[in-house]
């Protein structure tokens, strides 16, 4: 109850303090034991992964583990998921994948899809023996150039990291003593057709444009207020546009929600959801809106503009960071950008790291273009649809997967004995 009303730097700084108060004499000595030549012998089959994570929480991290499920389960991968989800005050009710869950391990490589700072915590909860002879893959997030040094100390859990996207492997790497290696989101969308716009409480005959973000991914970040000044500057009478402002949690960072609202009020046109959705209303609600917009000043990836792309919709996004994977001038509108220094600590972005400043008039130049030009607007949607069903399908990214997995069985060896990676 505390923890959703805190704001979210002090909510970090408190589970940051709990964790070593309460865990440090359950952590490993800071060399990885399982990076050792005596290390024990592999537990478990060597033709599968256990998918660790949070399961049935609607927000991003936990998408990236259903995301992990559904690649897996399209390359005939066999997995198990373990549902960890201490610490975490977003609502845990997505069940699409409750089917798969097993209380122990089965096979000899555990997949994490537990950030960095986070996972001490997921050490001591799950306990040793759930790591122990298996080798352990983190499957971690960040967002800026520079991995934070205090986050270090995780990379003992692990014996290899994976990522979602080339810009944060590259962060990573620069500081990692193991693999880094680019293992995407596997993005599909299911939508009922027989959705309509009023169903979600959104009007008809007007173009509508989606930006959304979660408190708890910081505000600042997501920078939804730059997504509404361009939309201001497009269309100053909002005839027949809308946008549509969708916040998740918006109880964790009630001041700079208090302060967006009132910032809305003065904007024709926008349409504002503030209620936490299932997966399935996310997607109608993507499906329902004529492009997406987000103007973040730095992603490890973008689900969000990911899944937009899947639907042919076309997305106006900062050409920086994550999104660059999947994100070019010929599939949709990527916004120019200067790169600034943050001036004081925002949650877990210190001060001193880069991230981006959006270039608001040109993204308000692609959305005139988006309403004006339909010929445009088709080919790009057309564009981005490829890219994304093509080389983020659950099969392309299962095949990434199923690959790396055979690699690392080569690691372990025939006989259940790990080998030094060269």
């Amino acid at each position: 109850w505390l923890g959703r009303r805190l704001p979210a730097a002090w909510r970090q700084s408190l589970k940051h303090w709990l964790r070593r108060a309460l865990f440090a004499h359950e952590l490993p000595a800071p060399a990885n034991p399982y990076a050792r030549r005596d290390r024990p012998e592999v537990r478990g089959s060597a033709d599968g992964i256990n998918i660790v994570g949070y399961v049935r929480s609607e927000h991003g991290v936990g998408e990236s583990v259903r995301a992990c499920a559904r690649a897996a389960n399209a390359a005939g991968l066999s997995f198990s998921l373990h549902d960890f989800n201490a610490g975490n005050a977003a609502r845990a009710s997505d069940d699409t994948w409750v089917h798969c869950l097993a209380e122990t391990p089965k096979h000899a490589v555990n997949v994490c899809h537990v950030n960095a700072d986070q996972m001490p915590l997921a050490y001591a909860t799950l306990g040793r023996e759930f790591f122990r002879g298996r080798y352990n893959v983190g499957y971690w997030a960040w967002e800026l150039p520079d991995f934070p040094e205090h986050w270090t100390g995780s990379f003992a859990l692990v014996d290899e990291i994976w990522s979602p996207s080339q810009f944060v492997v590259d962060a990573i790497s620069r500081k990692a003593p193991v693999p880094v290696v680019r293992i995407p989101h596997a993005i599909h969308v299911d939508v009922d057709a027989r959705v309509r716009r009023r169903d979600l409480g959104l009007p008809d005959h007007r173009f509508l444009f989606l930006t959304m973000y979660d408190t708890q991914s910081f505000q600042a970040r997501k920078n939804p207020e730059g997504a509404v000044e361009a939309f201001r500057r497009a269309f100053p009478r909002a005839e027949g546009v809308g946008l549509v402002v969708k916040i998740n949690h918006p109880h964790s960072g009630a001041d700079e929600v208090r302060a967006l609202k009132a910032s809305l009020a003065r904007v024709p046109g926008v349409l504002l959801i503030d209620r936490t959705l299932t997966r399935p209303q996310v997607y109608q609600l993507e499906a329902a809106c004529d492009a997406f917009v987000s103007l973040h000043r730095a992603e490890g990836f973008g689900l969000g503009l990911a899944e937009a792309m899947y639907l042919g919709k076309p997305v106006v996004a900062t050409h920086w960071s994550g999104n660059l994977d999947f994100m070019t001038v010929g599939n949709s509108c990527p916004v120019g950008y200067e790169l600034t220094t943050l001036d004081r600590d925002i949650g877990p972005y210190a001060k001193g790291q880069t991230w981006a400043e959006p270039d608001i008039d040109e993204a308000a130049a692609y959305m005139r273009r988006l309403v004006d030009d339909v010929a445009w607007r088709t080919r790009i949607g057309e564009a981005g649809q490829r890219t994304i069903r093509e080389q983020f399908s659950p099969a392309a990214v299962g095949r990434l997967v199923r690959q790396r997995v055979g690699v690392i069985r080569q690691l372990l060896g025939v006989d259940g004995e790990r080998k030094r990676a060269a």
